[in-house]
């Protein structure tokens, strides 16, 4: 009976935790931006995403690693801006997976040097920007794609695996829609590492 309550306590706490998630993860965008904390924003997108990160039987668990710095809340669409965590977080994952399969990884090289993703937060020296950076340890990309990457309907993935709308529409919300940067750098063999500059306030129109 101890072990089933437990088991039961379990349960509902990870249906909380999802809930809470799904929740900070789909809010509505009013028509003014909304003051938000960034990092339950990336804290909720990862645990959306935890299936994909979680072993199989073709590899081991996907290592992510969180170095969160000092962050006020950020006046944003947070609705939009979790939407870029998502896709970026989604698209590294689908690059170390593709990363796994070209080089023909075994199970023991993975255990060895595991898939990782490493999201760092900090303050611009300003202290007007939030920074999020975004890197994974894949097999990177070549300048020719790395030039590419943001442009409408590009994508390296297969037929029926890649829209090439998703980094596009994260260039569209970073940038339009928030006045912030977005910058990848990538080299084959390296991995890639997105780089977002986020004002702490949108500037009065």
């Amino acid at each position: 009976m101890p072990k089933l309550f437990q088991s039961m306590k379990d349960g509902v706490v990870r249906i909380k935790d999802i809930s809470r998630s799904l929740r900070i993860f789909s809010r509505a965008d009013c028509d003014r931006p909304t003051m938000f904390n960034i990092h339950e924003g990336i804290d909720s997108t990862i645990l959306i995403l935890q299936h994909r990160l979680k072993a199989d039987n073709t590899r081991p668990a996907i290592e992510m690693i969180r170095e969160y710095g000092e962050l006020p809340k950020v006046e944003c669409y947070a609705g939009q801006l979790n939407q870029v965590f998502m896709n970026l977080l989604a698209n590294a994952i689908d690059a170390l997976e593709e990363s796994n399969q070209e080089l023909q990884r075994s199970l023991e090289d993975m255990e060895a040097h595991p898939n990782r993703i490493a999201i760092k937060t900090e303050l611009s020296s300003d202290r007007k920007f939030a920074v999020i950076g975004i890197k994974d340890n894949g097999i990177g990309m070549t300048e020719e794609v790395r030039q590419k990457v943001f442009d409408h309907l590009f994508t390296t993935k297969g037929v029926g695996k890649g829209t090439g709308l998703g980094l596009a529409i994260v260039h569209q919300i970073v940038v339009d829609k928030h006045a912030g940067t977005i910058e990848v750098k990538s080299r084959p063999g390296e991995g890639a590492e997105f780089a977002i500059a986020i004002p702490i306030e949108i500037a009065s129109q």
